[in-house]
This record gives C-alpha cells, sequence and structure tokens, in this order.
C-alpha cells in the first residue's frame, strides 16, 4: 500500500481534520492502536468490550506520523477531550467498519490480477493453503498474497487486501461467514475474479432456520464476480442448484466432482494418493494429510488453479507439499506412545464425522475425546444425537464426553463410553487408562479449550 492521506481520505468518503498532512504517506493498515507505527492508518473500531476511539489521543500524542480514520458521532458521544478534536491526521466518517470496507474496495481496484473467494462450512483454510503452495510453484512465493491466520471476516478480509502491492500476481482470499448477508459484503467489496463454494454443512447453523438458508448465505460470494468471472461448482454437494440461482447469467461456470463433469477424483486411496482427471490431463498427487474430505479439499485447489491457467506439475508438486497446520488432524506422540489425533481447533457435525472417518486403518483401540459443538442452534441436540450414532459406527471403541451436549452423543453412543465433568478429569482419566497402542482423535469447538487436553497428554 503506498497512499498519499487525502487519497486515503477520499477513498473512504472521509473528511480530514484541519492542519491535516495530506502528503503523509501510508502504507499500512491495522486496527490495533499498538501495532501503528509510522506511516500507519489505525482504524478505529467500536467493539464489544472496547471502543478504540479511546486511544486515539495518545496515540497521536507520541506519534505524529500516524493517522487515524474515527467516527465523529462517536467521538462526540465519548465525550472525548477536546484534544481530540484538535489533532491533526484524522480521518472523520459516519462509520469506520464501513469506511474500512469502502477504502479496501477502493484499493482493490488499482489491481488487474486475479483475485480468488473460498468460502464453504469446512476445509475453505486448506483449500486457501493447498492452492497458496500451488501458486508458489506457479507465479513464485513472492508474487502471491493469501488470507493470514484467520482474518476472513469483515474486518479481516479489507485488512488483507491491504497487503496487495504491485508484485502481486494472484490473491487468494478466505472468505467465512455466520450470517446472511456478510459473503454478499465481502465479495461485492473484494470483487473476485474466481470463486468457489467448498461445500455446505451445519456450521454456524445457529444463525439459520434450514441448512437451504446456510447454502443460499454461503453462495453469496458469488454475487461480486467480476464481469469476466469464473464462479467454480462442486456438482457433488447435494445443494449446487442453490449456488447456481446465485451466479449472473454471464458468468463462467466450471463445474467439477464426478465424471460428468472435466474434473473429478478418478481414484484414490486411504494413504493420500489420487489420480485426477482434469482438461489438462490427469494429475498424480499424494497426500501427507489424513482423509477423503481432504482429497476433496484438494478436488477444489485443483479446480481454481486449472482457472489460474497453472501447469499440471506445479499443481501435483504444490498438492504433494501441503502438510496440513495444526491442531487439524495433527498427529502427536501420547505420554505414553500411544498415537493422538489433535483436531482441536474447532469442529461442527461433519467435521468431527470427517475425522472419525479419517483414523480408520490407523492403530487400535480407537478413542474419541468429544467436547460440545457450539453455534448450532436447534440443530444442536439432533447433530450430537448423530455424531454419537456415527462414532458407533464407524469403529470408535471408547467414546470420552465432555460438555452438555456432547453428553446426548454419549448416550447415543452404544460402545463403551464415560462422561466427565471438565478437561481436567478427562486428562486424569486417560493418564491412568489410555491404552499404549491407541489412537486417540480429540475434537471439539475452540471455546471448549481441548488445546490443554491435548498438551496434557503429550510426551
Amino acid at each position: 500500500m503506498n497512499l498519499t492521506l487525502i487519497e486515503v481520505a477520499k477513498m473512504c468518503g472521509g473528511e480530514l481534520s484541519p492542519n491535516s498532512d495530506e502528503q503523509l504517506l501510508i502504507n499500512n493498515v491495522v486496527i490495533d492502536s499498538r501495532k501503528a507505527v509510522d506511516n500507519t492508518l489505525f482504524v478505529a473500531i467500536i467493539g464489544e468490550k472496547q471502543d478504540a476511539h479511546e486511544f486515539i489521543a495518545e496515540l497521536h500524542q507520541s506519534n505524529t506520523k500516524v493517522a487515524s480514520l474515527v467516527s465523529r458521532n462517536q467521538v462526540l458521544k465519548l465525550n472525548i477531550p477536546e484534544i481530540i478534536t484538535q489533532l491533526p491526521n484524522l480521518i472523520y466518517v459516519e462509520d469506520t467498519v464501513k469506511a474500512l470496507g469502502k477504502l479496501a474496495g477502493s484499493y482493490r481496484q488499482q489491481f488487474d490480477i486475479p483475485i480468488v473467494g473460498i468460502t464453504g462450512s469446512n476445509g475453505k483454510t486448506t483449500v486457501k493453503e493447498m492452492l497458496k503452495l500451488i501458486c508458489d510453484y506457479q507465479f513464485g512465493a513472492m508474487h502471491v498474497l493469501a488470507t493470514e491466520g484467520n482474518l476472513n471476516n469483515h474486518l479481516g478480509v479489507p485488512l488483507s487486501l491491504f497487503k496487495l502491492n504491485s508484485s502481486h500476481k494472484v490473491a487468494i482470499l478466505e472468505m467465512g461467514m455466520n450470517h446472511a448477508g456478510e459473503l454478499d459484503y465481502l465479495s461485492n467489496l473484494a470483487k473476485p475474479t474466481i470463486t468457489i463454494v467448498n461445500n455446505v454443512r451445519l456450521a454456524h447453523a445457529g444463525f439459520f432456520n434450514a441448512i437451504e438458508d446456510i447454502a443460499r448465505a454461503k453462495a453469496e460470494i458469488y454475487h461480486g464476480l467480476v464481469d469476466n468471472g469464473v464462479a467454480c461448482i462442486n456438482v457433488l454437494e447435494p445443494l449446487y442448484s442453490i449456488f447456481e440461482q446465485n451466479i449472473a447469467p454471464k458468468i463462467k461456470r466450471f463445474y467439477y466432482g464426478n465424471n460428468s463433469t472435466v474434473c473429478y477424483i478418478k481414484t484414490s486411496s486411504a494413504n493420500g494418493e489420487m489420480c485426477v482427471v482434469t482438461p489438462k490431463g490427469d494429475l498424480k498427487v499424494t497426500l501427507q494429510v489424513l482423509g477423503e474430505h481432504n482429497q476433496k479439499n484438494a478436488l477444489s485447489a485443483i479446480a481454481i488453479a486449472l482457472n489460474l491457467n497453472c501447469d499440471r506439475l506445479n499443481v501435483e508438486k504444490g498438492l504433494n507439499d501441503y502438510k496440513g497446520f495444526a491442531r487439524r488432524l495433527e498427529k502427536k506422540t501420547a505420554f505414553n506412545g500411544a498415537l493422538i489425533i489433535d483436531d482441536s481447533y474447532n469442529a461442527n457435525q461433519s467435521s468431527v464425522e470427517a475425522a472419525i472417518l479419517a483414523i480408520k486403518g490407523l492403530p487400535k483401540p480407537h478413542w474419541l475425546i468429544l467436547a460440545d459443538l457450539k453455534e448450532l442452534g436447534k440443530f444442536g441436540n439432533q447433530a450430537h444425537e448423530e455424531i454419537g450414532r456415527f462414532a458407533a459406527g464407524n469403529e470408535i471403541d471408547k467414546l470420552l464426553t465432555i460438555g452438555e451436549l456432547a453428553e446426548i452423543a454419549n448416550t447415543s453412543f452404544t460402545g463403551d463410553k464415560l462422561h466427565f465433568k471438565s478437561n481436567q478429569d478427562v486428562v486424569k482419566y486417560c493418564l491412568n487408562n489410555l491404552p499404549k497402542t491407541a489412537t486417540l482423535l480429540i475434537k471439539g469447538s475452540l471455546s471448549t479449550n481441548l488445546k490443554e487436553v491435548v498438551n496434557s497428554l503429550l510426551k
């Protein structure tokens, strides 16, 4: 990013405070005042627990080469000392979140490169990381911008776009949502050239009445596609017709998933070997990550890569290099030599079931520590009941549950089982009873803090 302060103000529709340095160069945008160094624009966000407007005066008193995007009404509402209305290098707007998005959207328009938008209930981060490795080979790592961490919401996507510079040849943006309308906003802001919905499952279902509503909300990612853009559509998704309803007629459709399309998995095996039919010839890869679901994630990455015109060899090399990432089906060694599969980063029903299937073929017995799955709303009880039955029918030898919702899964599980009141209690039990030959899968929502269970059981 390389804009003057006056350019930033015009792009976000703001008004500069008196005595501002209109030519102050802005090369970074942050929403954390502690990260605001010289030539940074600090965007004051009104959070649930804290209002960042409270830090503006102190920030500007300590650094004359920073600028801030502020809400004039909020400054008046908080009755912040008069000095704040006299500070230079402030951009006044009505709503800082909306102005952040407007600025990001305007900045994105300066780049004529492929912009990929990826969403889905499960696997969007995996698809993004797989695609990044492919693009690193195709374009060179320094020429590839990809979402970092979990910057996939109404704040994170704009912050990711500000990282664009003239050296980039492609940008890969992960886009998340838990309410209808969010992806419509993000897609129209980022104006992607290629978009994909990896899948639709009961994730963040508490804000929806039916899975069809989730599909419609996910399909909003197609709304912002540029006129010559490409919509990648997985025909194996039961609700893919809803995707099509949200794609403008002028948009090119790239169908993939089965042998009625030009891109599908021809053969696959439990050890990660895949042969994928593509218009560029068959691709042969060996994934280093567990699970059939990751083979499907790889297929989505391939579908996008084909539309980026990536060479077949680079697609193969990128996917072969993918090793997964922390706390997502990550193999670890327990205190007694047993195998731990740490999948504690987050969870919904389909990802729990996918993880259970992924450990088939690993050393037995198979133990599962399951904590509550959050944000399922009215689907919560049913989902946990179904997980219990699914685990019983798919080689889980012992189920250990924590939490009120997980106890429902415990009740429907017909095998050996125990329920615990706390993470500490399940750790104590495992330290005394986990077989040395076992595979222990650990799964639950991020807020259940199963990370502490994993860490307590490591060698």
